[in-house]
């Protein structure tokens, strides 16, 4: 980029344009177009990488059995000092687990793994909304700053498309003159394939983003013959039933969890309800990540990082248990106490 930068201002802008041309009023209107953009590129990626994808909020054991005073709940996992807990809060209605019904636990964070967060270990937490790492950018894209990803790469897909299409045309115009500069026809090979490259990358996301609202680990998921048919586990209170059940699903299945049923519904959820805040290069507000004066119910834990299940995914695994594909029943004591059953539920 800084090659093409400089190739594009001061060999095509000012030499071919500027100078021997003398269309100085293309040429300085190239230069400002292209500086502003590559101005607010570079702050938009300083924003994605020091203001973060954001971290989940620690996330108590689920009160799975009861405990007694002064004793601590073992999460079924190999204990230590993280995963060894004294604060429980009762099991939301819905949540990703093992084959016995115990949550996700991360050892890193000590911390039970809501639905779509992943440990980063580049950055030490675990990530809501987990998306991927980004190499170009250094960075992990997440919840906060994917939407400063997507505006990232949409400036890019303009500033190389204008870089390309405007080199080609002044390259054809003066061709017959037989005196051209070989930075010219390296803006055009490498705007023309970081064009296409980058394009395609930005209308991968919008689409997958838009139809069923899935990251690129999901896209990876229901790609990849052996991913789309890995065995996960869900923990479903059924309402109807009163009764807490695990039920095993696929990725493929797994990834239909998240679309909001529109194309519209699923850009607010990307990048939040406020269409304006879609196109203004300015991060999210940083959510509370502070667990300790939390109410006692998930909700209160993670805030605004919650994700919602849609109603047909809650509708299929009912039926799954309907037809007796469960794998078993879980009796969660929070389950007689609790007071948020539905946090991860769209009605």
């Amino acid at each position: 980029m800084i090659y093409g930068s400089w190739a594009y201002i001061h060999k095509l802008c000012i030499n071919q344009l500027y100078t021997r041309s003398g269309k100085r009023a293309t040429g300085i209107a190239l230069i400002v177009v292209h500086g502003c953009l590559l101005v607010l590129e570079v702050i938009i990626w300083i924003q994605i990488v020091y203001g973060g994808p954001g971290a989940q909020p620690r996330v108590p054991a689920f009160e799975l059995v009861r405990q007694l005073p002064h004793q601590t709940l073992h999460t079924g996992r190999k204990s230590n000092e993280k995963n060894i807990i004294d604060d429980t809060i009762p099991p939301p209605m819905v949540y990703e687990c093992d084959i016995h019904g115990y949550p996700n636990w991360c050892v890193h964070c000590g911390s039970v793994k809501t639905f779509r967060s992943h440990h980063s270990r580049a950055l030490g937490r675990c990530i809501p909304r987990f998306d991927h790492y980004c190499s170009w950018l250094g960075t992990v894209i997440g919840q906060d700053n994917y939407k400063l990803f997507m505006q990232f790469v949409g400036i890019a897909v303009v500033v190389l498309g204008m870089m390309w299409i405007t080199t080609i045309i002044c390259y054809l115009q003066y061709f017959t003159r037989r005196n051209h500069d070989g930075n010219l026809v390296a803006i055009v090979i490498l705007a023309g394939l970081g064009f296409f490259f980058v394009s395609g990358l930005w209308i991968s996301h919008i689409y997958n983003g838009m139809t069923h609202n899935l990251t690129s680990l999901d896209v990876m998921d229901v790609k990849n013959k052996d991913r789309k048919n890995r065995i996960l586990f869900i923990c479903l209170w059924y309402e109807a039933k009163a009764t807490r059940y695990v039920v095993e699903i696929t990725k493929a299945e797994y990834s239909k969890f998240w679309s909001k049923g529109s194309w519209f519904a699923n850009l607010q959820d990307e990048f939040g309800k406020n269409m304006v805040m879609w196109f203004l290069p300015w991060q999210r507000m940083k959510r509370q990540s502070d667990i300790e004066s939390s109410t006692g119910s998930i909700s209160a834990c993670i805030g605004s990082y919650g994700v919602s299940v849609n109603s047909k995914s809650i509708q299929m695994l009912e039926e799954k248990v309907d037809s007796g594909d469960f794998v078993c029943i879980v009796d969660a004591y929070g389950d007689r106490v609790r007071g948020d059953r539905k946090i991860f539920v769209k009605e």
